[in-house]
């Protein structure tokens, strides 16, 4: 391993290696200025309401409908640390590895590291397929949101997953041969690449990867919808904004939408479900999206890859290079192939230490969203009505317990989001609605199980 190092470092001036720890750490830092100099939500006070409150028969389905998932998103959470847990701790595993690295070694091509990763991610892929297949293709279905054929899901299901492995394959491979030919700066250069692959990834997802599974395109002019958006549009200072329609309906019965793309592909998309709301409501869920793209939250996002990256590569750089790790693999240098499963495992388990906190900026980003979208429509009414349309339509838990939030949930909860609004009109002095009329606009949009499953 000293040999390994002191030869790279022929190769490699110190001066570069300070050039590339300053460029990363400024952008490590970058993305913590965005997420600490960005729009916030204003702090969520107590307020009496009850637009927060639904009628017992849409919580007693909405619990029935969850309740089964939610212990399957828990082992679905831990499954993605059993396989590479079983190539790092099992002698089989340690076998496997050392078979696919054809003998591993500092020798072993830096392509044979991608092959074990491969495996690896294929291997956590199929292990979770399983509950995967169930939510989406049983239990959705017998609750009416599941739209495609089985073999349409599959063929979704594996496009993701084999440009997953793929992606860290690739980067596995990388990985290696970088370690082998920057052994001092190759962390830092790891985190510039890293970010630069979000960017572009962020730039290119409109029009190169959301088509691969959903395919969209512009909203017409003519489209009824037109008439409450552009004036959103107008209202929020982006009337060139585009806004397109994906092709939802083919997989699934839920309504949602998103922003996407930076720079020339930036663009709201909304699932063509959406469309069958209200044209108010489509407007303001429209102005959300509008939100945050004017909240530059994509962009903050790319920049927090770095942030995110920085620290995680350094410690897997410790880890790897830990004697009593390499002895327990097999290891005989830190870019050894039969070390990928290592990485792996420190990967999983960073990130599902890092989630509950990633939630929470998300948000956060999401509060400030509906409170940028309430100032761009100054209409309240259509805000809640929209918001609520998630536990009315798609069956969301309107509240959550703790640790569910904590865990998975990116969002504000359904009552949470309401309340926030209710509290901003009032400061506002906007009109409130009675609970009945928001009740009166839902009647046309409850899920048709709600209907049987009441008192």
């Amino acid at each position: 391993m000293r040999r390994e190092a002191r030869s790279g470092l022929d190769d490699e001036r110190i001066g570069h290696v300070r050039a590339w720890a300053v460029f990363a750490v400024l952008l490590a830092m970058a993305g913590v200025a965005g997420s600490v100099w960005r729009p916030f939500a204003p702090a969520l006070v107590e307020v009496g309401t009850d637009l927060d409150a639904f009628d017992p028969a849409v919580l007693a389905t909405v619990r029935a409908y969850r309740a089964p998932r939610t212990p399957i998103a828990l082992i679905a959470t831990v499954l993605p640390l059993l396989v590479p847990l079983l190539a790092v701790a099992t002698a089989r595993g340690r076998r496997m590895v050392t078979a696919l690295g054809s003998g591993a070694g500092t020798g072993a091509p830096a392509w044979r590291a991608g092959l074990i990763a491969l495996v690896i991610t294929l291997g956590t892929s199929l292990a979770t397929l399983p509950l995967t297949a169930w939510v989406r293709l049983v239990h959705d279905a017998r609750w009416e949101f599941r739209t495609q054929t089985a073999a349409a899901w599959l063929g979704d299901w594996m496009a993701v997953h084999a440009g997953r492995a793929a992606l860290v394959t690739a980067a596995v491979w990388a990985g290696v041969a970088t370690i082998r030919r920057w052994p001092r700066s190759w962390p830092y250069r790891a985190t510039v690449a890293a970010t630069g692959i979000a960017a572009m990834g962020v730039v290119l997802h409109p029009v190169l990867l959301l088509p691969v599974t959903l395919p969209t395109e512009e909203l017409s002019p003519g489209a009824a919808q037109r008439l409450t958006i552009d004036p959103v549009l107008e209202a929020a200072g982006e009337p060139d904004l585009p806004v397109y329609v994906a092709e939802e309906s083919r997989r699934s019965t839920r309504v949602n939408a998103l922003a996407t793309g930076l720079g020339p592909t930036a663009r709201v998309v909304v699932y063509d479900n959406l469309l069958e709301l209200p044209a108010d409501q489509v407007a303001s869920v429209v102005a959300h999206e509008v939100a945050h793209h004017q909240h530059r939250d994509l962009l903050r996002g790319v920049l927090l890859v770095a942030t995110g990256s920085l620290p995680a590569l350094l410690l897997v750089r410790r880890i790897v290079g830990s004697d009593g790790v390499q002895r327990r693999v097999g290891a005989r240098s830190v870019s050894d192939p039969r070390l990928v499963g290592v990485v792996l495992l420190l990967v999983a388990g960073l990130d599902l230490v890092a989630q509950p906190a990633i939630n929470g900026v998300t948000r956060n980003l999401e509060a400030a969203a509906d409170a940028r979208a309430l100032e761009i429509s100054g209409d309240p009414t259509t805000l809640i009505a929209s918001t609520r349309t998630y536990t009315i339509r798609d069956l969301s838990d309107p509240e959550p317990p703790g640790w569910i939030r904590v865990m998975f949930r990116t969002h504000p909860s359904v009552g949470e989001r309401v309340r926030q609004a209710v509290a901003l009109a009032e400061s506002d002095g906007l009109p409130l609605p009675t609970r009945e009329q928001i009740e009166d606009r839902e009647a046309s949009q409850r899920h048709p199980t709600i209907v049987e499953l009441a008192p």
